[in-house]
């Protein structure tokens, strides 16, 4: 996949970003209220545009998310700065849309009472991350990932199980692509925190 052919986009008013993804049918624009109706079925729903959106998800995708969410939730144990989210949870963008990343980290301080609300977050997330999948267009990726920016994510890991790298997206300036055996931190967000890229796909 040549990221090159399709770069992320620098952010402006947030929008957002359609893709490849399988729509459900509803009578008129879909709400809140259709996706809370979704089957628990273990695939993601998002509500991108109006529209309920399916991306179900592969067991190696799958692994690598859980993999992260986990390393996260492993650092926040000793050092309890926030809370990690894995890819169910809900996201109510500015734009109205509800995404799912397959990572969500939230410091406690944009968290009412430094606690996680009950139904959906309105909320702009510290940092996510997405794993790339085989079905992913390059297009798609990188109207997600303008999306996020868009929308206030200071940080966006983009994850290729394939090239076993980490692209890591802020605003207003260039992405950075970390390797295998290269050591990723977000000292800003995650203050101590590091880990090797190999840790992710190990």
């Amino acid at each position: 996949m040549d990221f090159a052919e399709h770069p992320v986009q620098k952010p402006g008013p947030c929008r957002s970003a359609s893709g490849t993804m399988t729509s459900m049918r509803t009578k008129g624009k879909a709400t809140v209220e259709d996706l809370l109706k979704t089957p628990k079925d273990g695939r993601k729903y998002e509500l991108v545009d109006g529209e309920i959106v399916v991306s179900p998800a592969g067991m190696r995708h799958a692994e690598i998310a859980a993999k992260i969410a986990h390393i996260i939730a492993t650092f926040l144990e000793k050092n309890p700065i926030g809370k990690v989210y894995s890819d169910n949870v809900g996201i109510t963008f500015p734009n109205n849309n509800v995404r799912s990343p397959d990572m969500t980290f939230v410091r406690n301080e944009k968290l009412p009472g430094g606690k996680s609300p009950e139904g959906f977050g309105v909320i702009v997330p510290d940092l996510c991350a997405e794993v790339l999948s085989p079905s992913d267009s390059s297009r798609h990726v990188a109207q997600k990932v303008a999306e996020f920016l868009e929308c206030g994510f200071p940080y966006v890991w983009l994850v290729d199980p394939v090239r076993e790298t980490v692209t890591v997206y802020r605003p207003l300036a260039e992405p950075e692509i970390f390797g295998a055996q290269d050591t990723l931190a977000v000292e800003t967000i995650l203050p101590g925190f590091s880990c090797r890229v190999s840790q992710f796909f190990s």
